[in-house]
């Protein structure tokens, strides 16, 4: 209603200004979603799936690379090195948590490999100490689909936070929603202005930041609505009340 009275269902321009970033329902959502599961940048997008795409094209994956991925989720992950002409490669899941097995992500990394898109399924973290090992001994990227793990937490930290970039859920079928939306985060300064970038024609004003990496920097609309954000705020204040009443529900059954 808040919204509604204030007649502005969205402030997003495309051009160097400071709606460039997106109206106050929109940066609020994003700073309470940093805060909530400790990183330093959230990104709000229209959709997980364009969070995965503003991640693959942040981090530079392009003609050429390879992007190792689950055979064991959700188109999306598995597409979004297509959106930038890059080839996604599957990986084996292990047969007890369905997560990437480490040692099957490790047989498939060749000198084109760029990054590894990797899914916490059925709230499931993927097996951060093997897999981000991996990664950082072949120097690569690795972008955490955490749509099913919302709170999850693994030594202290919070599903979404182990990888360079995290990706979150907010559409129908999750824990929480906001109608349609996603969330990135990421503790990369450079990363996160690239995903803002993308997310909202960044051919348009690459020019007038007089950015030297141009790469992957002709960009979508994947922006949210300030009504989404708005209800999504909502959503997560009850996130934590509802991931107990599933864990109730799983322990019963």
């Amino acid at each position: 209603q808040r919204v509604f009275k204030s007649g502005v269902f969205s402030k997003y321009v495309a051009s160097w200004h400071e709606n460039f970033y997106g109206g106050d329902e929109v940066k609020a959502l994003e700073k309470e979603w940093a805060d909530y599961y400790g990183v330093k940048h959230a990104v709000s997008v229209n959709s997980a799936t364009s969070a995965l795409y503003v991640a693959a094209g942040a981090v530079g994956v392009g003609p050429g690379d390879e992007v190792i991925v689950c055979p064991y989720t959700m188109s999306a992950s598995a597409s979004a090195p297509l959106v930038f002409n890059a080839v996604p490669v599957f990986a084996d899941i292990d047969d007890i948590y369905f997560c990437l097995d480490p040692k099957s992500v490790e047989e498939r990394i060749t000198e084109r490999t760029k990054a590894i898109i990797v899914v916490d399924i059925f709230g499931q973290i993927y097996d951060v100490d093997e897999i981000n090992e991996i990664a950082k001994k072949h120097n690569l990227i690795v972008i955490e689909d955490a749509a099913q793990a919302p709170g999850g937490m693994y030594r202290g930290k919070m599903a979404g936070s182990f990888g360079d970039i995290g990706v979150f859920s907010l559409n129908y079928h999750k824990h929480i929603h906001s109608g349609e939306g996603g969330i990135a985060v990421t503790d990369d300064d450079e990363l996160a202005d690239r995903m803002r970038m993308i997310r909202n024609h960044a051919e348009v004003i690459a020019d007038q930041r007089n950015l030297s990496n141009l790469n992957n920097l002709v960009g979508f609309n994947f922006r949210m609505t300030e009504i989404e954000a708005a209800i999504a705020r909502e959503q997560l204040k009850k996130l934590n009340g509802l991931l107990q009443k599933r864990i109730e529900n799983i322990e019963y059954l």
